[in-house]
């Protein structure tokens, strides 16, 4: 047995070395992949002179080089390839590229062929998400201690000016990494999107409250900023930009700076506002020349032939980048050396202005060392996507959200002064302040609020039911909110000898109803707590009851727009008997083909004041093997389609009921035929159905 085994590992050893050095011989030297995801430059082999239609046949037999020869071969196309011996401990890996805007490509092992189809990125071939694929990361089978080789293509057509030589940076990484990069990036985008245009909001409104003219120019700084995020991230949303509008933004965004601190730090120095006009005009002239060079994208020499115009430093040389910065940034600093001095003689805002001025410049220092870090090497390019990028745009966050604090704290000196002299105006002025302040806090509460708790709600206060434990032989149920939350909820809970289960329909769905929920689940455990689970009335009516007098603190005559309908089922399988009590709430007892209607109380809890205890009916039925029950939300009954649009209703569910030899024969056939009746309608409400039987 002992010679067996290492019989059998020669022979793997031998066989796995065999394929290393045959892969060698016939590919040269293959890339070893361990899980690193960094790639020499030497181990890339190129093609030119080949389109994306060659097929892998003509690929393999080709002559490949060790480097791109003819400059025109990044416009006009050429093929990458990389030969990987997979010596991970994972076969489910993918392909990373990080400059491309046309790709095919082809990987070939002992599995056969993986081909994906040419895409190009501003045609309609290209989607963000295809099958095994995100922008352009690839997954890629590759099987461990094997060769794969990989056949890329890449254009760039038109020119990008600072990527198009940058071809070599594809790397390799697990599929899973590669989605949770890609999801990364799409969140750092919505967040930063999402900040952006809440402060621009938020400006517009301060403006047309305060008629401040600081905020009309934030408001338009922000409106640059929003525009110039979306435009020149449209590599990750979906569409190329033009390089020269891009140029012509940065000008607009640096003459909305200029002019907002201008106006901001009330400047009277005629030489200082000469040189602001000066730098105003050397901008618009920026807006102007790009703006003419606009028209040369795509087809113009400057996007098709990089030997008339090579590749510049910083992508359009030093001079226009001195030119269009350099001035404005001076200028800045001299701003917030007049800025530092009246924060050193007791200006509040002005101390937030140093704060704003200050965190362009450490977010663009951080930014670009860790990019010149992972240019050369030190870290893996992802580390750009991942640390960098998302760093920079947090610290750039602070700069608006600064700005629009020293513009709060210079109304906040305002109104001080003006306390002294006009106290009555005053007293007015800050009664707006504080309306407007209350109005934005329970805005900005509520929202937050409901994104965070929404999706959290409905799986805290809805129990996963263990048949077996509540005493059920059977049970089956379904609950499906018509938003990502609802207003319908179960509750279910065991006393002793007594079980009992409660199926709600709460006002309204989405985040009120799933907050309604949460409010009856809390007053039902409290039930729970101090009564006995026996009696399904007194349980309606301690819920109606702590609804209305406690959490909406109701008086006689007095109403609310929330509430709910409810069906209670308390039964004990020592007694043998189930008690059943409803508010607008039926449950359906079957028995052979027969189906017999328990009705509930024409009667809803909350919404308005009632005296108590409310006297409702409690119909008693022993528990019967041959016997299931149903409840449901009125979600199912009033649901509109079919061939005249109207609502499914009851007596089509008791058909369905009545035909089914077991609960969950019947909730699968009433689901599937909701389904069918539904078709293209809209849901109207959320769907609650339970079945269960002893």
């Amino acid at each position: 047995m002992f010679r067996l085994t290492t019989l059998t590992y020669l022979i793997t050893s031998i066989t796995i070395f065999s394929m290393y050095i045959a892969g060698t011989c016939a590919l040269g030297s293959p890339y070893v992949y361990t899980g690193d995801s960094k790639i020499s430059i030497e181990q890339f082999q190129y093609l030119e002179d080949m389109d994306e239609t060659t097929s892998l046949s003509d690929l393999k037999k080709a002559n490949w080089k060790s480097e791109i020869e003819n400059i025109h071969s990044y416009y006009n196309g050429f093929w990458v390839k990389l030969v990987v011996l997979n010596q991970s401990d994972e076969s489910d890996l993918g392909v990373r590229h990080w400059t491309t805007f046309e790709k095919k490509l082809y990987a070939v092992n002992s599995k056969g062929i993986q081909e994906y189809d040419y895409i190009k990125f501003d045609d309609d071939s290209y989607n963000f998400i295809g099958i095994d694929r995100i922008q352009f990361r690839y997954r890629i089978v590759m099987p461990i201690n094997e060769i794969t080789t990989i056949y890329s293509f890449y254009r760039f057509k038109p020119l990008h000016r600072t990527l198009s030589t940058r071809h070599v940076t594809f790397g390799i990484d697990s599929w899973e990494n590669l989605q949770s990069q890609a999801f990364f990036q799409i969140m750092r985008n919505i967040f930063f999107y999402a900040i952006l245009i809440y402060l621009f909001l938020n400006s517009i409104s301060s403006f047309i409250v305060t008629k401040d003219s600081n905020y009309l120019w934030l408001t338009i700084l922000l409106f640059t900023l929003v525009f110039s995020a979306i435009y020149l991230s449209g590599y990750t949303i979906g569409f190329r930009g033009n390089p020269h509008i891009g140029q012509l933004i940065f000008s607009c965004v640096l003459i909305s700076i200029i002019q907002f601190f201008r106006n901001f730090l009330n400047l009277d120095s005629k030489i200082i506002c000469k040189l602001i006009n000066s730098l105003i005009i050397l901008h618009l002239s920026i807006i102007f020349y790009y703006f003419i060079r606009s028209f040369e994208f795509p087809d113009g020499e400057y996007f098709t032939n990089l030997k008339k115009y090579p590749i510049q430093p910083l992508g359009i040389g030093y001079f226009r980048m001195i030119l269009q910065f350099v001035p404005t940034i001076i200028l800045l600093l001299y701003f917030a050396f007049l800025s530092f001095k009246s924060w050193q003689s007791g200006d509040k805002a002005s101390g937030y202005i140093v704060f704003a001025l200050t965190i362009p410049v450490v977010s663009f220092g951080i930014m670009a060392i860790i990019i010149n870090l992972a240019n050369k090497g030190y870290f893996g390019l992802e580390i750009i996507n991942l640390v960098a990028l998302p760093l920079g745009g947090i610290l750039l966050i602070l700069c608006p959200i600064a700005i629009n604090l020293a513009l709060e704290e210079r109304i906040k000196a305002f109104k001080d002064n003006a306390m002294n002299n006009l106290q009555s105006l005053n007293t007015e002025l800050d009664n707006k302040v504080r309306e407007r302040t209350l109005d934005l806090q329970k805005a900005n509460n509520l929202i937050t609020d409901s994104i965070q708790s929404a999706s959290a709600i409905q799986s805290a206060i809805l129990p996963s039911i263990e048949p077996s434990h509540y005493g059920f032989s059977e049970l089956v149920y379904i609950w499906e909110p018509r938003d990502i939350v609802g207003g319908d909820f179960y509750w279910a809970q065991q006393q002793e000898d007594w079980t009992a289960l409660v199926v709600a329909d709460c006002t309204g769905h989405g985040i009120p109803g799933a907050f309604m929920t949460l409010i009856s689940s809390t007053i039902l455990d409290r039930i729970a707590s101090l009564h006995d689970l026996s009696q399904p009335d007194r349980i309606l009516d301690q819920l109606d009851e702590l609804l209305s007098h406690q959490t909406f603190k109701l008086s006689a005559g007095d109403s609310t727009n929330f509430g709910l309908d409810c069906g209670v089922c308390c039964f004990s399988k020592a007694e043998g008997i189930l008690r059943f009590a409803g508010a607008k709430s039926n449950l359906y007892q079957k028995t052979g083909a027969e189906v017999k209607e328990m009705k509930g109380d024409k009667v809803s809890l909350g919404y308005d004041s009632k005296e108590h205890p409310i006297p409702f009916k409690v119909i008693e039925t022993k528990l019967d093997e041959h016997s299931s029950f149903y409840l449901f939300s009125d979600g199912i009954t009033d649901q509109v389609g079919g061939a005249k649009n109207l609502m499914y209703g009851k007596k089509r569910l008791l058909r369905q009921i009545q035909s089914s030899s077991s609960v969950a024969e019947a909730i699968e056939r009433i689901m599937k035929d909701l389904k069918s009746y539904q078709a293209d309608n809209k849901r109207r409400d959320d769907l609650t159905l339970f079945g269960f039987s002893f």
